[in-house]
């Protein structure tokens, strides 16, 4: 019942923002100024590379993933630039080293690099009130999907992200529109998103039928507590088709759905801010996947906390837990549990480059927590352009 009252009311959000624009027009934002297209003709450009070091006690087999030892985690190349006055391109192609294990006895330890389009999408400039984007994209669910690898508040991905939306998260083909709310004394946001609903490397939204679209929807919400303090408080809901064969090998359509909350303290005071500052972010995530025989359930949070010693040092703390039922663990295979703590601290002689040093301890069902060490070193050339608040 909550759930649905949650959809609901995310339909019900949409309607009341799209009814008052005409009468709050004073209240909007107002448009970006036109830019002549021969000033962006040249677009922005930058690459991102990350390298890693880790060692665990696991991880040491030729199937393994990931491995121990030296890899690059990611490098990406962007591309931005407006088109027009009226439309901006942003283009993100990932290079990544994927592990080969079909075959681990004749070719064990062998990596392949994959190069794909990570996020290519068109945003509006001058629609009034609304911002539509057309392309593949991050989804706006929650805080942590919307992020790049390079932008993680730690080394690897929370595992309510990494495991109940996949390694590479809620990432499809698909518009969006995102509003300011008018009349409100604080910032307030809502974003509603149609997607294709066939992502690559989930299990969650695999319908056969190309007419299954996924929705995504999210209610941001932002205060300034004080000059030094902000704190950020949203929700977010997402709902796609799947189907799984059960044991007569029948083909079995149901819905799988998310429901998401997540909050953030940001403190930096205004004198001395670029030497002390403190985050703390908490996000939950609900996943159920829904089929006539069968059901999994699995839910979680991860929260973590950031403090700034000083202008090049940084040190984190994370706290995780995911729980997971399935009477039809074939299809959807998790660990009942997962509890993990990661400790976290890094040097950045600027903000081109970066080392961090993470340290983890990984509790489950195996008769072994999982202890694991990294180093990752990070290096940009080009341009920087500022990341989402």
């Amino acid at each position: 019942m909550l759930r649905f009252a949650f959809f609901t009311a995310i339909s019900i959000a949409a309607s009341l923002v799209t009814g008052s624009f005409a009468e709050a027009q004073t209240a909007a934002p107002t448009p970006a100024p036109l830019r002549s297209r021969s000033a962006a003709f040249t677009p922005d450009i930058s690459v991102n590379s990350l390298f890693l070091y880790q060692n665990s006690n696991r991880g040491n087999l030729p199937t393994d993933v990931p491995q121990n030892g030296i890899s690059l985690q990611e490098a990406e190349l962007q591309f931005m630039a407006d088109v027009d006055p009226y439309f901006r391109f942003v283009s993100t192609f990932a290079l990544r080293a994927e592990l080969n294990n079909e075959d681990p006895a004749a070719t064990p330890y062998q990596y392949e690099f994959e190069f794909e389009p990570e996020e290519l999408y068109v945003d509006t400039q001058q629609v009034p009130f609304v911002g539509f984007r057309i392309g593949k994209f991050k989804a706006a669910f929650g805080r942590h999907n919307l992020l790049h690898t390079h932008a993680f508040p730690f080394i690897d991905a929370p595992l309510i992200n990494s495991q109940l939306l996949g390694e590479e998260g809620i990432n499809d083909v698909g518009v969006s529109a995102a509003a300011l709310i008018p009349g409100l004394p604080w910032f307030s946001e809502i974003t509603l998103q149609a997607l294709s609903g066939r992502l690559e490397g989930t299990d969650y939204w695999n319908s056969q039928s190309p007419n299954d679209n996924a929705y995504v929807g999210h209610f941001k919400n932002l205060w300034d507590l004080s000059d030094d303090l902000t704190f950020e408080f949203g929700l977010s809901a997402a709902r796609g088709k799947n189907e799984f064969a059960n044991a007569a090998a029948e083909l079995q359509r149901g819905d799988s759905d998310f429901l998401g909350a997540d909050v953030t303290f940001k403190w930096r005071p205004l004198i001395g801010g670029n030497t002390r500052a403190l985050i703390w972010s908490t996000e939950y995530i609900d996943r159920k996947v829904n089929r006539p025989e069968s059901r999994n359930d699995a839910k979680g949070f991860a929260s973590w906390v950031q403090y700034q010693l000083a202008q090049r040092w940084w040190i984190q703390a994370r706290t995780e837990y995911l729980q997971a039922e399935d009477n039809d663990a074939a299809p959807l295979a998790l660990e009942p549990f997962q509890r993990k703590h990661s400790a976290l601290v890094s040097y950045f002689p600027s903000e081109f480059s970066g080392f961090r040093l993470q340290y983890s301890h990984l509790s489950d069902s195996r008769e072994e927590a999982e202890q694991k060490l990294m180093l990752q070193f990070s290096a940009m050339i080009g341009a920087h352009p500022a990341h989402a608040y």
